[in-house]
């Protein structure tokens, strides 16, 4: 991987951010009668940012370049990113070896069975993962534990969060 387009596409991700945000701003000011902060909107982080971010958060989609696909919960977007992992056969040759080798403490993340997994995910045949986790340790899960070590690259994967309309 070059560091340096890494960089710059984090940087990218962030200012987009930034300018998204600041345009509600300008949009509550100049039309106060438009109850901006009450509408529903998205906001879209880039997957590898850091996964704090995502507590507390529901997620709308996940976007793969500008190809989108709806996520409606933490356990759909770990379940799209990991199938799309999976599609290439190298990257599926690994996911299968890490199979009841990559764990935590109590469990393991990915399995050749849902056998004593809380809340296993099918994502291919003998290839199951754990979901019992929160939102920041799901994504944390995923990227570290296992796209990192099959090599899969996220940099163009972004994740759409709802915003807005909490009532």
């Amino acid at each position: 991987m070059n560091i340096i387009e890494d960089l710059t596409k984090a940087r990218d991700c962030l200012i987009k951010i930034i300018n998204e945000d600041f345009d509600r701003l300008i949009a509550n000011l100049e039309n106060p009668d438009l109850d901006v902060e009450d509408a529903e909107y998205e906001l879209t982080y880039p997957l590898l940012a850091d996964p704090s971010i995502f507590i507390g958060r529901k997620p709308a989609a996940v976007l793969f370049g500008q190809e989108r696909v709806t996520a409606k919960s933490w356990r759909d977007v770990y379940g799209t990113i990991l199938a799309r992992c999976n599609e290439n056969p190298k990257n599926h040759e690994t996911l299968m070896y890490l199979r009841n080798k990559a764990a935590g403490k109590c469990r393991v993340f990915l399995s050749d069975s849902p056998d004593g997994m809380t809340r296993p995910l099918k994502i291919d045949t003998d290839l199951w993962g754990e979901t019992h986790y929160g939102s920041q340790t799901l994504m944390y899960i995923l990227v570290e534990r296992i796209l990192s070590p099959v090599c899969f690259d996220c940099s163009d994967i972004n994740i759409v969060i709802k915003v807005g309309n909490r009532k």
